[in-house]
């Protein structure tokens, strides 16, 4: 089992992702998934998660990243 930090890490790296920015795995980021709306209270939640944890937000690894 991760220990709490690890499981942290890959929560707070899930938000960025589905992000449809230039960071995130949509259409405008990667084009990995389709454009996915977030919900004004998920976006609020995380932010606040974020001044909690926000050393915790997992970056995405260069070495899978499409070329």
């Amino acid at each position: 089992m991760w220990d709490i930090d690890r499981y942290i890490t890959l929560l707070m790296g899930e938000i960025p992702k589905l992000t449809d920015d230039e960071n995130g795995y949509g259409p405008n980021g990667t084009s990995y998934i389709a454009h996915i709306d977030i919900l004004e209270d998920i976006k609020n939640a995380f932010l606040s998660l974020k001044q909690i944890y926000g050393d915790k937000v997992r970056k995405a690894n260069p070495l899978y990243a499409s070329k």
